[in-house]
């Protein structure tokens, strides 16, 4: 099961989703990768097999769990499940769960798998990382947290 989240993140970097993509070491039923990719920053992500989850353990950092940001974070998690999105843009709750948590201002996902489509699981994970910082972040109130937080230049957003 491991080889099959594997070849499904190693696709990605392949591609040029991720500009670096690495291996750890499988321990446990539990495997690490790891991957260069949103504003050049590293992204761990870890499949355990016997918890059925995939997880992102830093998505976002700097967010208090107590602000509005964080809220309206969890809110659009939350509506990567609905029926209202297209097929291809949904989480099929069928299939897999995601949900965020925050520890000490670092923000997390995890998904819970339902089944056994390992891939389709890896496919979505990556797919709403890829969408919190492509609409997510991009709606305009988040300006300064982008500016701070990844040091982009004002200027050129």
């Amino acid at each position: 099961m491991i080889e099959i989240v594997a070849e499904a993140l190693e696709n990605y970097a392949r591609r040029g989703v991720f500009r670096g993509f690495s291996r750890g070491a499988v321990r446990a039923g539990k495997g690490t990768f790891r991957m260069v990719w949103h504003y050049d920053r590293i992204f761990e992500f870890v499949f355990d097999l016997r918890k059925s989850t995939m997880r992102i353990p830093l998505v976002l950092p700097d967010v208090p769990a107590a602000s509005p940001m964080y809220t309206a974070f969890r809110e659009f998690v939350k509506s990567r499940h609905s029926d209202e999105l297209p097929e291809h843009r949904r989480i099929d709750s069928l299939k897999a769960r995601v949900q965020a948590s925050n520890r000490n201002g670092n923000v997390s996902l995890t998904l819970t798998l339902s089944g056994d489509d390992y891939e389709y699981a890896a496919r979505k994970l990556i797919h709403l990382v890829h969408e919190v910082f492509l609409t997510f972040l991009q709606d305009g109130s988040y300006y300064e947290y982008m500016v701070e937080t990844f040091g982009l230049n004002p200027e050129g957003m």
